[in-house]
């Protein structure tokens, strides 16, 4: 029996590599970077209030931050959202290639690659032992394994390190699949909130080529690439789903539901979230146990499952607090460039 195994990875992933794509690696570069200068009056005014409202530690934060500055300029009207939100992405788009050529793949790409796929084969070893064991009863390590990625990071580090295996290291599959849901930094990037009730001033998005400029699931719908219904019928036919490197944020809401649904539907179905549990004490078992039932519940809320229904789950939802996975140790040929400070919006 062939166990269909896929893998959603997140920003989580390029962390581990040692590249700097948080929002808050990013945010003084948009700010103060001569790559990002600009003149126009409506950018200048939106990195006025990107400055104003903080820094956030997670892309969902900032994504949700945007919605909320619908109702103020110059976010609050469909011309001037477009443009800075393209203006955005762009520069965006440019700091990450910036970023992603920072490894050597000449000197690591094949060590690398091949150690990325000895950890999407042996996923189930990083599980304590009793879970392992639960989901060993129902796929045996006999089963052939078909493997997919979902990437929903805008880089394309797992492609350029896949074009360093051949069909005889993947051995029975001969490819594995890299579905960049969000697009990338080359083209289709995808960024905004996952539905209407994540804007303060819906009154902005009152027909569909509106709402697709700011809601990914609709602008992933409509688009010509597919990446959404390629994805979707991935998650279907999954027998097993693991998730690295995300943050189970509000604003890849449609993703959680749907996987809660895919649970739903067959009981013999298993989720596999990778933690770092970096700030995690692993001497003591009850802060284990605490923090496996923090992300567990997490997930179970941003799914839409009901309290009521989340007794149906306790052997399904399997966390793993590791750090040694994708741990790939990437050579680095140039250092980051280092950030502006302070970011003052002084023109360049």
């Amino acid at each position: 029996m062939a166990i269909r195994v896929t893998f959603l990875i997140g920003n989580g992933f390029d962390l581990n590599l040692g590249l700097d794509t948080r929002y808050e690696d990013f945010y003084p570069h948009y700010l103060e970077d001569g790559r990002f200068h600009t003149d126009d009056p409506e950018i200048l005014q939106f990195k006025e209030l990107l400055q104003s409202g903080g820094n956030y530690s997670r892309w969902a934060d900032f994504e949700l931050a945007l919605g909320q500055h619908t109702n103020a300029p110059p976010l609050n009207s469909e011309a001037s959202l477009r443009k800075c939100l393209q203006h955005f992405k762009r520069c965006f788009a440019q700091y990450l290639r910036d970023e992603e050529n920072r490894i050597d793949y000449d000197a690591c790409g094949r060590d690398m690659a091949l150690k990325f796929l000895k950890d999407i084969r042996s996923h189930l070893a990083y599980l304590e032992p009793r879970f392992r064991g639960i989901i060993l009863t129902t796929h045996t390590p006999k089963d052939s394994r078909i493997y997919t990625v979902l990437n929903f990071n805008y880089t394309t580090v797992i492609d350029r390190l896949f074009d360093h295996l051949n069909d005889r290291d993947f051995a029975l599959q001969s490819k594995i699949p890299v579905i960049h849901v969000h697009g990338t930094h080359s083209g289709g990037m995808l960024l905004g909130v996952d539905n209407i009730s994540q804007v303060a001033n819906p009154n902005l998005f009152t027909d569909t080529r509106q709402k697709r400029m700011f809601l990914k699931p609709l602008l992933n719908q409509q688009s010509g690439y597919g990446h959404d219904a390629e994805a979707l019928s991935v998650l279907e036919n999954s027998d097993t789903i693991c998730i690295f490197g995300m943050s189970l944020g509000e604003t890849d809401a449609t993703w959680w539901v749907r996987i809660g649904q895919w649970l739903i539907a067959n009981p013999y179905r298993h989720l596999l979230i990778f933690s770092r549990g970096s700030n995690l004490d692993l001497f003591f078992p009850e802060d284990i146990l605490d923090h496996q039932d923090s992300i567990r519940d997490r997930f179970l809320s941003r799914a839409n499952i009901l309290p009521v229904d989340r007794s149906a789950f306790p052997d399904r939802i399997h966390i793993a607090i590791t750090s040694d996975i994708f741990k790939l140790e990437p050579v680095l040929k140039v250092p980051p460039i280092g950030n502006p400070s302070p970011p003052s919006l002084t023109p360049v």
